[in-house]
């Protein structure tokens, strides 16, 4: 998993937990068509949360903690399921935290990543240009000028 995805040797033990906790929800034919975890717990597991190893996700960052036009969510990589809550062990390389949210956006696939971070750069500089236009349209309206 760690050779996949690039991610880093520090997170070993992440990928280690993560694996053991997808390898407990699969099926096992040494005990007859179940799971281990419906053995333990005499339930069938839900399944709909697992996600990509180290894939990119945005965390949401609280109300509490952002200022009005600042921005809502930050970049991470999904490391593994907490242990203590229905929620997902994040990185964050800017700030080299680990940070555990059950509010992320997902991006599960490189490919998507490349797409979603081209059509953004797109978008900025699309709003760019047509803000730019905008300003020398006033600009010369206020002075008196023609417009070509």
């Amino acid at each position: 998993m760690l050779f996949f995805k690039n991610v880093k040797i520090m997170f070993s033990a992440d990928v280690v937990l993560c694996a053991t906790y997808i390898k407990n929800r699969c099926l096992s034919n040494s005990i007859k068509n179940k799971t281990r975890y419906e053995i333990w717990y005499g339930h069938v597991p839900l399944v709909k949360h697992l996600r990509v190893f180290g894939s990119t996700y945005y965390a949401l960052i609280p109300k509490v903690h952002r200022k009005k036009l600042a921005a809502r969510s930050f970049k991470c990589i999904f490391l593994r399921y907490s242990n203590t809550s229905k929620a997902y062990r994040l990185y964050d390389e800017v700030n080299k935290k680990f940070v555990v949210s059950r509010d992320v956006i997902f991006l599960e696939s490189s490919k998507t990543d490349n797409v979603v971070e081209r059509k953004l750069d797109c978008l900025d500089r699309f709003t760019m240009q047509n803000h730019f236009k905008n300003l020398i349209i006033r600009f010369h309206i206020l002075k008196g000028g023609f417009l070509y």
